[in-house]
């Protein structure tokens, strides 16, 4: 079963809301997706993210306003968009913010989230701790994956179900909560969420070509081997449209390097791809002449990956087996080497 990589497991990459709309950062891929509302999935747009804001620890929506708070370690900054600079000056953390698991923003105040604690601490100002409230969270809202202040009354935690699909839980502090379906073009967005929209990555070798020679006599013959190398463009890669210096077709070839990079626990292989033939599959030909001696059958193998059940990266990686069984080796470097 696969899962959205949690916040904790995911450097740089965080969501939130502004009275723009609802935000997911991605550090890895340089860039920050913007949404109408998670929800229904309407005005999708990406963005540049400003390389001074990557890799921040958490970012911090004002449901209400413009601003974005940016969280480094025990500091941070107020920023009015995440394409620009951020101020060169910052706060400390007051020492009852610090440490939190999520931060966000909702009704004119900021929350602090201590899962293993199970509680949340509220305070009117992040450097000062003033007015600090502290309440028990509901264990169903514990083991949550982000979690952001959604409006002006309500905070929100996305969380895997039951059935393997990404929900939100929209709740107040008042214990109130209502549960809603987070958009496929949301769910692919983040971290893992390819393989929940799609299908878990598979790698797999398909068998190209048999020849065989049925005589008694060692046997020379020609043969043409037809491959495809490349990847398979998917719908979903027009689904976001772009907007500065952020590319459409390298964006979703970031999305899928990243989706292969995961661990299986996140539908990934644990395998690096970039070393591929990342253009527009194609095919391609290749003579071959061999002496098959008698009786003696060859299985040309070609290696392949994709999502669910559909291929998308056709590697070149060829092989050769006197066995019909597929070979067991991955021709790709592990994700950790």
């Amino acid at each position: 079963m696969a899962a959205i990589v949690p916040h904790s497991d995911s450097s740089g990459t965080d969501v939130f809301a502004t009275r723009h709309g609802s935000f997911i950062v991605r550090s890895d891929l340089g860039c920050f997706l913007q949404a109408l509302d998670f929800c229904s999935g309407q005005a999708l747009k990406v963005w540049d993210l400003h390389p001074a804001c990557r890799g921040g620890d958490h970012y911090v929506g004002d449901p209400t306003g413009s601003a974005v708070y940016l969280l480094r370690g025990d500091s941070f900054c107020k920023v009015p968009d995440l394409s620009s600079e951020p101020p060169s000056s910052t706060l400390t953390l007051h020492p009852s913010c610090q440490g939190g698991d999520h931060y966000a923003s909702c009704e004119g105040r900021f929350f602090v989230f201590f899962l293993t604690r199970g509680v949340v601490l509220s305070v009117a100002d992040l450097a000062t701790g003033a007015t600090a409230k502290e309440a028990s969270l509901e264990p169903s809202i514990l083991d949550g994956l982000y979690y952001y202040g959604a409006d002006a009354t309500h905070l929100t935690c996305l969380k895997m179900d039951e059935e393997n699909g990404l929900r939100g839980h929209r709740f107040s502090t008042t214990g109130h909560s209502e549960v809603f379906s987070v958009h496929p073009d949301v769910v692919s967005f983040l971290p893992g969420g390819l393989s929940i929209t799609y299908g878990p990555a598979f790698g797999a070798w398909e068998c190209l070509k048999l020849i065989s020679n049925a005589t008694d006599l060692p046997m020379p013959s020609n043969h043409e081997i037809t491959r495809k190398v490349g990847y398979s463009k998917l719908m979903w890669t027009q689904k976001y449209p772009v907007s500065g210096s952020v590319d459409s077709e390298a964006l979703a070839i970031s999305l899928l390097q990243r989706q292969f990079f995961l661990p299986t626990t996140n539908g990934g292989m644990g395998l690096r791809t970039e070393q591929e033939e990342w253009e527009e599959v194609a095919e391609e030909g290749e003579s071959l002449r061999v002496i098959l001696q008698p009786r003696q059958k060859l299985y040309w193998w070609h290696y392949q990956l994709g999502l669910g059940k559909e291929p998308i990266l056709f590697c070149r990686s060829l092989k050769v087996t006197r066995s019909p069984s597929p070979p067991t080796h991955i021709p790709l470097p592990l994700a950790d080497s």
